[in-house]
């Protein structure tokens, strides 16, 4: 027993300087709090915009499907219009199918609204610094103006009312032509303003009337020159001129869209002109992004979103070959009996069940050595069956369970009384404990064991002790990647 308790002092020292360590990391975390929050705010924003480009995906292949029953139904309709056919049946048909096509996009709005209500509410929980609380106020406003761009949903903007477009980045100006986008295109953007001069054009151009009226009276051909003085006339109206000189400097760009080369090349002048580079300044926060991103897929890796981060954490083991579920292992313990040194030689194999969770079984065998005769000791030997089922906790510890059935000597020769043994029978036994496994080489784990003896059949229990320690080793194994040869 002195063996196994010294074993033991050295295996609770390694432990309690791993929780000196991990005390002194948490020590070391409080001082990095606003580091933390920092975090804890790009956390927010990564989920947000996640999260709306899930909700894009979704409401895209919705917004496809109902297109798809309205192009149907509209190619019916065409068909019966041509052979003179009633077509109300489609015709209803088709006004269900935008209402349809309506309320979606009124849900695909009202959750727009929650994710953008969730997210400022979650930034707002958060007690920031001055520093911080710049940058969650420019946040927050940029969630609160986000809007999902549609012209890739097939949501065109004429097709939706005004109160569902708040959260939708609908085309209106920003409709892509031929010659580029229709907003952007030099010498357009004051012909609204110029435009509102015709009513000036208006007034003068009534004033001919008593002329016109004049010259029926008169000479017809004063009639005739009627036409160019009006024109002559509207020319002078204020900004008529520079409407014109803007509608020819259209004409090149016109010209150029019969031909589809110009056409793609003044495409592409006019989407670099006004292309914006969202990531401007934070390209330090988007490879932190990315590695985080990028330690999930390997912490999760058969998530498929994000939502079930925080539900129900995944299978490990799924998918994995035979190989890597098995975890072969040793456990041995060393007792002391007058004269005799006993070693229990514990081979076994587990199956991962899960990530934490891992059954088996092995054999226990005991040799027993007399210090005194300096011979093995036949009269001490068991043997049997042993299984097992253990629950990883974290940080190396496994509550452990374990049932045996040995086959000893009656009384075992552990116990105090009769040194003659009567027999040898099969022998029930029961423990439970806790195991901390280290890493000790690079493909070979360490493990001590400290477990308590809570069956004891007819105190034949071949065990001196009510508390027994172990210590021994365990080998997870990989499955071995066959390189192929290259053929020449």
């Amino acid at each position: 027993m002195r063996y196994a308790y010294l074993i033991f002092l050295l295996t609770v020292a390694a432990s309690l300087q791993a929780q000196q360590a991990d005390s002194l990391l948490n020590r070391l975390s409080l001082d990095s709090i606003p580091v933390v929050k920092a975090d804890a705010l790009d956390s927010i924003q990564y989920s947000f915009y996640g999260k709306s480009d899930s909700l894009k995906l979704e409401y895209k292949t919705k917004f496809n499907s109902i297109d798809s029953t309205r192009n149907g139904l509209r190619t019916k309709i065409d068909s019966l219009n041509a052979l003179q056919l009633p077509t109300d049946k489609y015709t209803h048909k088709l006004d269900s199918v935008m209402q349809q096509r309506e309320k979606a996009v009124a849900s695909l709005n009202e959750k727009m609204d929650g994710l953008k209500s969730k997210a400022t509410d979650n930034i707002n929980k958060l007690e920031l610094s001055p520093e911080l609380q710049s940058k969650a106020d420019a946040l927050t406003g940029d969630i609160r103006g986000f809007k999902l761009p549609v012209k890739d949903m097939n949501i065109p903007s004429l097709d939706l009312p005004d109160s569902p477009l708040k959260n939708l980045d609908g085309l209106n100006t920003s409709i892509d032509s031929p010659v580029g986008k229709i907003g952007e295109l030099d010498g357009l953007q004051g012909i609204t303003g110029k435009a509102g001069n015709l009513s000036s054009l208006t007034q003068q151009a009534g004033g001919y009337q008593s002329d016109i009226q004049n010259l029926t009276k008169g000479n017809m051909q004063d009639v005739k020159q009627l036409p160019n003085a009006l024109e002559s006339k509207a020319g002078d109206v204020a900004g008529v001129g520079d409407l014109k000189k803007s509608a020819e400097s259209l004409t090149p760009m016109l010209d150029a869209a019969q031909n589809p080369d110009a056409m793609k090349e003044q495409a592409v002048k006019k989407v670099k002109e006004v292309a914006v580079n969202h990531f401007a300044g934070k390209e330090q926060v988007l490879q932190q992004a990315m590695e985080k991103m990028s330690k999930l897929k390997n912490k999760y890796s058969s998530l498929n979103s994000l939502s079930e981060v925080g539900k129900k954490r995944p299978n490990e083991m799924r998918g994995k070959p035979l190989i890597e579920r098995l975890l072969p292992g040793i456990a041995l313990q060393i007792q002391r009996k007058g004269d005799n040194i006993l070693v229990d030689f514990n081979p076994y194999i587990g199956y991962r069940l899960s990530g934490r969770l891992t059954s088996g079984l092995g054999w226990n065998q005991r040799y027993g050595y007399d210090t005194d005769r300096n011979t093995f000791s036949a009269g001490t030997r068991i043997y049997g069956p042993r299984v097992y089922s253990e629950f990883k906790i974290g940080k190396g510890f496994s509550p452990r369970a374990e049932a045996e059935l040995m086959n000893t000597s009656v009384p075992p020769r552990l116990h105090s009384g009769p040194t003659d043994p009567l027999g040898r029978e099969w022998v029930p036994g029961a423990f439970v404990g806790l195991k901390k496994d280290y890493k000790f080489m690079r493909k070979v784990k360490g493990t001590a064991q400290i477990m308590l003896r809570v069956f004891n059949h007819e105190n034949k229990s071949p065990y001196g002790d009510v508390l027994n320690m172990r210590v021994g080793f365990e080998f997870p194994m990989k499955k071995k990647t066959i390189k192929q040869s290259k053929t020449l």
